[in-house]
């Protein structure tokens, strides 16, 4: 048994925010259907540009491999036509979660919205992952993960001290902020249906989701009165004992001796004695600490530097690849990286981040590769009673694909 299993989900989702957080609740045992529009030309063009797929041997290739589509089914409508409408009203009868990340107004255009499904079915759970929020001065406005973290205040924190900002991945604002605040939201109001009976609307706003995670360094700026800078907080690069340093051999390690017994240990381990009083130090005095790092850290190759610190009760770290983490003996040995059959990918094997949420009970798993668009339309049509004649009639009149 897994968690989330008979939980339908409507997934009308096109970038990585929603599609992350349908994939958690499909990991998570859930029933994702996802709502994709036909390959039409304009579709296909877009996808060869940002996916490189080009044709359908490739469009299975990348759903293979791609995360986001894993565990889910797929039926191509065009919500254009009339008919495509009725066929998603008649799925909404028995879903229990919609998703949707565009922005305000285009379900209900679609007629996909909120209402429209709540009329059809109250019991249904229907959030919205959009940049702003569905109202505001700012919800109508496109965006992105590098917009959302800037009005959020996160970006302004991130880079140098005196440089411009570094833009981090989109892992803050899309998946963080969007994806996952998504799920969390989602899975409390199934919750509160279980009391109430009826669903209800969760909106998400990814720039908000940034802003909350903030709140603990919010805190300190209201509490303390001071100002958070770029660079000059010991969270983001102020500090020289919590910070990243290369190595030998040209690679990095990064340390986190925030706590005194964690610095006293490193100056120990660095056979650094000189440097114990001088943990907070400002100006010259800082400059100079962080110079005794670095070139400390110099001196041997960092898979050394960790074999070495790793025992002595010191918060370290390797700066990792992508490859280097997939391979770590730590991630393997809690089998975050899975390796699922696929006769559509060169070696016929995938490789896969797991899901992290381990579970006792009821753990979530892949259970299946990513779909194609439309992958399971005559499927879905016939669970929802169209014979072949019919469904071969709207795929004709490409209502559906």
């Amino acid at each position: 048994m897994l968690a989330l299993e008979g939980i339908k989900v409507l997934d009308f989702c096109r970038n990585a925010p929603g599609m992350f957080c349908t994939m958690i609740l499909a990991d998570l045992g859930a029933e994702v259907l996802m709502i994709e529009r036909p390959m039409d030309e304009a579709r296909s063009a877009y996808e060869k540009i940002v996916a490189g797929i080009d044709g359908p041997e490739d469009e299975r290739r990348h759903a293979a491999f791609n995360a986001l589509q894993r565990n889910k089914r797929s039926i191509a409508l065009n919500l254009k036509e009339p008919e495509a409408q009725q066929i998603f009203h008649k799925l909404a009868e028995t879903a229990d979660v919609v998703v949707e990340g565009f922005r305000p107004g285009v379900m209900d255009r679609l007629g996909a919205g909120y209402e429209q499904v709540k009329a059809i079915n109250p019991r249904t759970v229907y959030c919205s992952v959009s940049g702003y929020g569905q109202d505001g001065p700012y919800a109508q406005m496109a965006g992105h993960d590098i917009n959302y973290i800037s009005f959020a205040g996160a970006l302004g924190l991130i880079g140098p001290e005196n440089g411009r900002p570094s833009i981090p991945l989109n892992l803050i604002a899309d998946y963080a902020g969007g994806g996952l605040c998504g799920a969390v939201g989602i899975l409390a109001a199934l919750t509160a249906r279980n009391k109430t009976g009826v669903g209800q609307y969760v909106d998400i706003a990814m720039s908000e989701g940034v802003l909350y995670m903030l709140s603990g360094l919010i805190t300190d700026v209201q509490s303390q009165g001071t100002s958070a800078a770029r660079g000059g907080n010991r969270l983001n690069g102020g500090a020289p004992y919590y910070n990243v340093y290369q190595t030998k051999d040209g690679k990095h390690f990064s340390i986190a001796a925030i706590e005194p017994w964690f610095w006293e240990n490193l100056c120990q381990a660095l056979d650094l004695p000189g440097l114990l009083p001088h943990q907070n130090a400002t100006g010259a005095k800082k400059a100079e600490v962080e110079a005794a790092l670095a070139a400390a850290f110099l001196t041997r190759t960092r898979d050394d530097w960790f074999e070495l610190l790793k025992e002595k009760n010191i918060s370290v770290g390797k700066v990792y690849s992508l490859e280097e983490a997939l391979d770590d003996p730590h991630a393997r040995h809690r089998n975050m990286v899975v390796e699922l059959e696929s006769p559509d990918v060169p070696g016929g094997k995938v490789r896969q981040v797991a899901t992290p949420i381990h579970l006792s009970e009821t753990p979530g798993k892949v259970r299946h590769l990513g779909s194609v668009t439309g992958q399971h339309t005559w499927e879905v049509l016939k669970e929802l009673g169209f014979d072949a004649a019919a469904a071969a009639d709207l795929s004709r009149r490409q209502v559906v694909q």
